[in-house]
């Protein structure tokens, strides 16, 4: 069975040590602000590093250090600009036409779609081009520094569903490092228990953490606990509608007193099909035993590629 594990090609964990100086490529003249580099550092802080660390080696981790990312995408002559526009790509789609990573996918599978919108892969990318990476191991020693200097305010001037989205994103990284981690230890058949009794506590963890109630919901629920409400229900038949159309899903926001509540869609992708595809063609009939075991009224089978799974749902003061 293969390690499903996140594509090294998500390209977004760096954390640099000298920003000092931002010397602009061959044929870039554009300025980077420090404010753009906050930006960039936030998002690959919080949604990034649990499985993307700056100290894995080559050989080892869930996903390689960020010195092969930029090796293999950022040459001498590369400019901000191509740089930014080749991991929208990737990341809008992750594929193997669309890597520029020898050998990464058989290796480590296709990364999930994370979700970013333009403007923070266009963030992320101004932190990885303008920042001076060294080799694992320096890590430690500047990670405090940097978060000490980027890290501050970086929720100013954001809108509740933004820093919903945030929230997701960090809740998902964390959810999706431990999984994986099971798998790569026990495989998918395995991994299924670690759903099954980690998934909601890790979530309750990182609500806990990050002051607001996290949720994952679906119409189409494997453990009952995950049925979405009435509300969330009306969400999903809007957005699938909107999938059969090939239109674009976007987040929304509802107001319930003093509070806001964020919908964020959660999309099927290659590796979703291990455990939530065709049974007897893409799950196997261990696997399919299992969970006929641990769920005996799951919902959540028979799914493609790039169908709606369910929904995160993020409610804040």
């Amino acid at each position: 069975m293969n390690k499903l594990i996140i594509n090294t090609v998500i390209l977004i964990t760096i954390f640099c040590c000298n920003h000092t100086e931002i010397i602009p490529k061959v044929g870039d003249t554009k300025t980077i602000n420090n404010s753009e580099l906050a930006e960039g550092f936030s998002l690959t802080e919080k949604s990034c590093f649990s499985c993307h660390s700056p100290n894995a080696s080559i050989g080892n981790g869930i996903a390689p250090p960020m010195v092969a990312i930029k090796k293999h995408y950022i040459a001498y002559n590369t400019t901000q600009a191509e740089f930014t526009k080749e991991l929208i790509k990737f990341i809008n789609n992750p594929s193997e036409e669309n890597s520029k990573i020898p050998n990464a996918i058989q290796k480590f599978n296709l990364m999930p779609k994370m979700g970013f919108s333009e403007d923070e892969i266009t963030k992320i990318a101004a932190y990885i081009y303008n920042t001076e990476l060294e080799k694992p191991g320096w890590f430690e020693k500047h990670y405090n520094k940097e978060k000490q200097k980027y890290s501050t305010g970086t929720n100013e001037n954001k809108t509740p569903l933004e820093i919903g989205q945030r929230i997701a994103m960090q809740t998902k990284s964390v959810l999706g490092k431990n999984l994986l981690q099971a798998i790569n230890k026990n495989g998918t058949e395995n991994a299924l228990s670690f759903c099954s009794t980690k998934a909601i506590p890790l979530t309750d963890s990182m609500a806990l953490a990050l002051n607001a109630k996290i949720k994952r919901v679906s119409d189409k629920n494997r453990n009952p606990n995950n049925q979405a409400n009435a509300q969330e229900l009306a969400y999903i038949k809007k957005s699938k509608n909107l999938m059969a159309k090939n239109l674009p899903v976007n987040p929304e926001l509802s107001t319930t007193n003093d509070k806001k509540i964020g919908y964020y869609p959660i999309t099927t992708n290659k590796m979703c099909m291990q455990c939530h595809g065709s049974p007897k063609i893409d799950i196997d009939y261990n696997t399919l035993a299992k969970i006929e075991n641990i769920y005996p009224k799951d919902k959540a089978i028979g799914y493609k590629e790039n169908e709606l799974r369910g929904i995160w749902v993020i409610e804040m003061n």
